[in-house]
């Protein structure tokens, strides 16, 4: 088609060639077109028009241009941005060529994780979900179809010394296994039993005052799972011994160092607290079976949990004085107030490795659980949903304890323990180059990490599957705090165990 350009009506042209466009003919008339005086097409196929007075095309007849481009009654914008109004009032036009598209930017590779520091981004931060354990747990409506929990912890089997009625070696749990959880505590020096028939234990270097309380707290904790899910019964080993005459947390030339009147019968209690603890464990296997992890690393292990109770104080402080050695005290009571959690990993260097995972093979414990879909080593020792963080989580509901009292190491708070055993604010070793000392794990949790343990001289040999297995160091502030702080940071404990035990295996079934 011709068009007189001294006559040309921008409307009738914009309306002609955006009709042309709708008809297909487009690519015919494109010369035609681009002779219109003031007029072009730009690569994305687009008419516009110079000397147009400073309107959008749109505003003059909608049904001529679609595809407003109208920002105001006095701006036109288009997708590059170029047209614009001039000093004299009229639409200036500017074509662009079509960009090329920015190619895709080379992948580089990922550094590899270097140790962290307590700076503003820990390890787990950087590895796990930084939100807080969301886990709400039911804590007095029984899941089960029972008016009142009728679910008991009761005594299985004892050892009892010879020609006495003294029983030194415990096990309790359910009545019927069918009514087991899938957790085994143990409390190996919480015992206060003085016996004369059994020499006290002598030597260099050992140790054989009591972890004060343990006992009670790991019987309060049975009977807080009870109490509040009554989802099953755990099972609790008891060494009822006095450590000055048993250590039933070390081999046994050490267990029983320096003891010559009663060795047969400390030696024979020695192995009934570890044959106890495996008892309880393959019924746990019988009744929750065992899985196995993903991968080539895949680990065969029991469905469950060993729990070991300890205690400690951590400094010189005494009653009569401020602690200058070791730990800094609580505010409250004399001893470090930290929980320590042991996963049989030292806290340098395998805890200040970013991730642990790096770790691999089978160093510390947990090897079924961090192989296991959907898990991870650091997540699950200091992850928001880790043992320590929960119950730091949840230690506000301990009335009468002070803010640090409690709080854990590993956790995704306190994710080095090293961090905090070198830190002149937590430490008094510190100010001089020293170290306090983390609990990372003894030879409890080393040996009922595996299931077929033979218990043999001078060192027991491991096989089998896997249980996971972990150590608690509770602080002095927690079992001296008395009895209302002892059953509200059990109670915690329950939730916390129970939370970590439900993520970690699904929920129970009846």
């Amino acid at each position: 088609f011709l068009i007189d350009t001294m006559m040309i009506n921008p409307t009738a042209v914009t309306c002609l060639i955006l009709s042309v466009l709708a008809s297909g003919n487009f690519f015919t008339s494109v010369g035609a077109v681009n002779n219109i005086r003031g007029a072009a097409i730009d690569n994305h196929s687009e008419l516009r028009h110079l000397n147009s007075p400073c309107n959008c095309i749109s505003n003059i007849d909608s049904s001529c241009h679609p595809n407003s481009e109208c920002e105001s009654p006095n701006k036109c914008t288009n997708p590059k941005g170029k047209n614009k109004c001039n000093a004299s009032g009229n639409y200036d036009w500017q074509a662009q060529p079509t960009p090329l598209p920015t190619p895709e930017p080379t992948p580089t590779p990922a550094p590899t994780p270097a140790p962290f520091a307590t700076g503003p981004q820990t390890c787990p931060e950087q590895y796990c979900p930084t939100s807080s354990p969301t886990r709400t747990l039911e804590e007095t409506l029984p899941r089960r179809d029972v008016v009142q929990c009728d679910l008991e912890l009761v005594t299985l089997a004892t050892y009892i010394a010879p020609g006495t009625t003294d029983v030194l070696i415990e096990l309790k749990g359910p009545v019927d296994s069918a009514d087991a959880l899938d957790l085994v505590i143990a409390a190996p020096h919480g015992g206060g039993l003085k016996p004369t028939y059994i020499d006290n234990r002598s030597g260099s270097g050992i140790v054989t005052s009591k972890d004060s309380y343990t006992l009670e707290v790991s019987e309060l904790l049975a009977q807080n799972l009870i109490d509040s899910y009554c989802e099953g019964v755990p099972y609790l080993i008891i060494n009822h011994l006095h450590r000055s005459k048993l250590d039933a947390n070390r081999e046994l030339e050490e267990a029983t160092i320096g003891i010559v009147n009663g060795k047969a019968t400390a030696t024979e209690a020695w192995n009934k607290f570890h044959t106890y603890i495996n008892d309880a464990q393959v019924m746990v296997g019988g009744k929750f079976g065992t899985s196995t992890g993903s991968g080539v690393t895949g680990v065969t292990g029991v469905n469950g949990l060993f729990f070991d109770m300890h205690g400690y104080k951590g400094n010189n402080g005494g009653s009569d004085a401020s602690a200058t050695i070791g730990w800094k005290d609580d505010v409250n009571i004399h001893g470090a107030p930290f929980t320590q959690w042991g996963y049989r990993l030292s806290d340098d260097p395998s805890l200040t490795s970013c991730p642990i995972d790096n770790l691999g093979g089978t160093i510390g414990s947990f090897t079924h659980a961090r192989s296991l879909p959907n898990q991870s080593y650091e997540c699950l020792v200091r992850g928001t949903n880790s043992m320590g963080s929960r119950v730091n989580a949840l230690l506000s509901n301990v009335a009468g304890i002070s803010d640090l009292c409690g709080q854990g190491t590993p956790s995704f708070e306190y994710p080095s323990p090293n961090a905090l055993a070198t830190d002149a604010t937590y430490c008094h070793d510190a100010a001089a180059g020293g170290e306090c000392h983390y609990y990372s794990g003894g030879f409890d949790v080393r040996i009922h990490e595996r299931m077929d343990v033979n218990l043999t001289i001078p060192e027991p040999t491991l096989s089998g599957h896997h249980f996971n297995a972990l150590q608690a160091e509770l602080p002095r502030c927690i079992r001296f705090g008395g009895d209302t702080i002892r059953s509200d940071f059990a109670n915690v404990l329950a939730e916390a165990t129970m939370g970590f035990l439900r993520d970690l295996y699904g929920p129970l079934s009846w």
